[in-house]
């Protein structure tokens, strides 16, 4: 017993207050503490933010990937199915969208949302009417906005009709001059 009181009273001579106290005393945190957390905590919500940025980014570039693919299917449905292969009977009211050529190809005054209109509505090839091989999801009026690009990078679709495969070439376009239908003059 008498060891144990040295050992406090040199303890309390050493620590001013013993263990026990200081711990039952200490209240709360320090600015200091709160001050680090706060900071880790930014650093941890810039990284999630910049990755979560990147997949929003990344999920859009795939989406027109996937439309581009969606009108590349209903552009060689129409010519499977009507024979038009050069898309000479392929109208948007009165825009004809294999109407005349350039020396390299483009089809004149036309662009990618002509070909997306004209793929929403009914076409008379021959006699013979052809339901539309591109059906919007939100109203049965024909329109481009469900059909258009969603990544910043994308400017439209850059469309190519290959007439003697009887196919069609169609990928998101990244400058404003690659818009434009073209058909393979091969």
């Amino acid at each position: 017993m008498r060891l144990s009181r040295q050992y406090n009273k040199k303890r309390q001579i050493i620590g001013g207050l013993s263990m026990k106290k200081m711990l039952r005393n200490k209240k709360g945190f320090s600015l200091i503490e709160l001050l680090i957390v706060i900071a880790i905590m930014g650093v941890l919500a810039v990284i999630a933010f910049s990755m979560f940025s990147g997949v929003v980014a990344n999920s859009r570039k795939k989406a027109d990937v996937t439309q581009a693919g969606n009108i590349q299917k209903a552009l060689v449905a129409y010519m499977v199915d009507t024979g038009d292969a050069e898309c000479k009977s392929l109208k948007n009211n009165t825009t004809v969208i294999g109407g005349t050529l350039t020396a390299d190809g483009a089809v004149s005054g036309v662009d990618w949302e002509d070909v997306v209109l004209a793929l929403q509505s009914e076409q008379t090839v021959k006699s013979v009417t052809y339901k539309p091989y591109l059906n919007s999801k939100e109203s049965s009026t024909p329109s481009t906005k469900e059909f258009g690009v969603q990544w910043t990078g994308h400017v439209g679709y850059y469309i190519k009709i290959q007439e003697d495969r009887m196919n069609a070439y169609v990928v998101p376009a990244t400058r404003a001059a690659s818009n434009i239908v073209y058909v393979d003059l091969e």
